[in-house]
């Protein structure tokens, strides 16, 4: 009879380990209609949180230094909505900024949202984010499969991510994601030369619309891709940016205008690839430009060699695990006949 014990035991560990853990969350993910584009989600009783990579925590107007807030969002399969689910979180008192009632830090911080998230729902601690050009996108919070419709019988898009990059430590104090561009920068397969030697660091943010370059690679980058791509079809220059074409002179497809891809060539073998679709703003009914613009600040190790705007994240999955510290993203998903507006948001069941 003694021998029954340990298989009792570990029955009775399975049944309370699975009872602990949870289901991921869902929320839809609009973006802003002023120059700054802004995405937010409902979080906050349906009012809208801006999603923001480099906060550190969850903020909210109130008096004090933190405060307990109420957020909700849906559980989910990856496929629809499941069940809506209310939690508590702390949150720092600030400002909100305009058109939102507060942040939804997700960097690097117990005081995330992911992480909040991944407390008290028992979830890991990972979020995708299918950032929209237009419609509504969606984030997941809490690690699983994602999946875009329709049709139903579509595999998850979580099945196009790109092997995990490795992330590395916050950088000069801030707390978002950043990760090694070891081999540097391709503008149609040729690499770009740049001053200096070493990997550039590369950083991700929700927060600025378009692509920033540190002085010192925007300059060769930016010449780079004007000599890749001709002077035919190229028009005066549209503020922010300094170089435009005609978009009637080039070529639409799948993956967006016919232009020159950009690499941002990563530590592993990984390539971060910005085809015309995240490359080419579309200013005015006539004109596109080249979405990439020149950093403030010096030319130095003290800031970033590049930033990844939202702009270039649109329509495409976009995974960060904090678990296993590592970025993943699948290619530009239109062109795989995707799009992170065609997520399900019907109840299932």
């Amino acid at each position: 009879m003694w021998q029954s014990k340990p298989v009792l035991v570990l029955l009775l560990l399975a049944v309370s380990t699975a009872a602990t853990v949870g289901k991921p969350l869902l929320t839809k993910v609009t973006k802003g209609v002023t120059s700054t584009a802004l995405y937010t989600a409902p979080l906050s009783a349906g009012r809208p949180l801006v999603l923001d990579l480099s906060a550190p925590a969850i903020t909210t107007p109130c008096s004090g230094q933190t405060t307990t807030v109420t957020l909700s969002a849906n559980s989910t399969d990856g496929s629809n909505p499941i069940s809506p689910v209310s939690f508590a979180a702390t949150a720092t008192c600030a400002a909100a900024p305009s058109g939102a009632v507060g942040v939804a830090g997700l960097a690097r911080s117990s005081a995330s949202f992911p992480a909040q998230v991944a407390s008290t729902q028992k979830v890991a601690n990972s979020f995708a984010l299918c950032l929209p050009s237009s419609g509504v996108g969606a984030a997941i919070f809490g690690g699983g499969p994602f999946f875009l419709a329709p049709p139903a019988d579509r595999p998850a898009i979580t099945t196009l991510l790109s092997d995990g990059v490795p992330l590395r430590q916050p950088f000069s104090g801030n707390p978002g994601y950043f990760v090694s561009a070891t081999n540097g920068i391709a503008i149609d397969g040729t690499r770009v030369a740049v001053s200096g030697s070493g990997a550039l660091i590369v950083g991700l943010s929700t927060t600025i619309p378009y692509a920033q370059l540190r002085s010192d690679v925007y300059r060769p980058f930016i010449t780079a891709f004007d000599r890749a791509m001709g002077s035919s079809a190229k028009v005066a220059a549209v503020a922010p940016f300094e170089l435009c074409y005609d978009s009637s002179k080039l070529s639409p497809t799948l993956s967006g205008y016919s232009v020159p891809q950009v690499d941002v060539m990563l530590e592993g073998g990984t390539n971060f690839t910005v085809v015309g679709g995240n490359s080419m703003a579309q200013v005015n009914s006539g004109t596109a430009c080249f979405a990439f613009v020149q950093a403030g600040g010096g030319t130095g190790g003290a800031t970033p060699a590049v930033v990844i705007g939202g702009f270039q994240m649109e329509n495409k999955l976009v995974v960060l695990d904090n678990d296993k510290q590592t970025l993943s993203f699948t290619p530009y998903l239109p062109a795989r006949g995707f799009s992170c507006s065609n997520f399900n948001f019907t109840r299932a069941g």
